[in-house]
């Protein structure tokens, strides 16, 4: 594959993810189901409901996780590629990209624990969890990143640069 098609195909996942960002954080990614209550909630909504619950850790490590990681991952994506041919901050681009590169999998986690509540969080008449329509944007949008930065390879930060300033 042509360094040309990795860019574009890269900046066409980049994209996706940026536009898929949205219905993935407020679209219900999942339903909880208790005694006289069924909640769907949005990534925030099960941000909160662990915070109103008395788990303020747990409902921070989510934000960080499915909120604010995925935000970042797709801005420093933005930035990674807008600066593509540019000989200014090179080594900084280089490190970003690594960066992306080693987090991005851990992403994925956050489906992975939607699974493991649907599958066993089938409590008969006692408690229930679904996984709703929210899950999907959120995966396609992680996928879209994650995939982004594994199509642009760090060789190609240095490619069809003019001149060479280091950072």
């Amino acid at each position: 594959m042509s360094d040309e098609l990795r860019l574009r195909i890269a900046w066409a996942l980049t994209l996706s993810g940026a536009v898929l960002y949205f219905p993935a954080n407020t679209i219900p990614v999942m339903t909880i189901s208790l005694p006289g209550k069924i909640e769907p909630l949005t990534v925030m909504g099960g941000v909160m409901e662990l915070y109103r619950s008395g788990l303020p850790p747990v409902a921070a490590i989510v934000f960080l996780a499915s909120v604010a990681v995925p935000a970042l991952k797709v801005l420093a994506l933005l930035w990674l590629l807008s600066r593509h041919g540019s000989g200014v901050l090179v080594r900084r681009r280089i490190s970003v990209h690594a960066f992306l590169v080693r987090i991005g999998t851990w992403a994925m986690i956050d489906l992975f624990l939607l699974s493991i509540l649907a599958a066993v969080g089938q409590l008969g008449v006692l408690a229930g969890v679904q996984a709703e329509p929210g899950a999907l944007f959120f995966g396609a949008m992680i996928l879209c990143v994650l995939y982004a930065a594994e199509v642009y390879k760090p060789h190609m930060v240095w490619q069809d640069l003019d001149t060479y300033e280091p950072a």
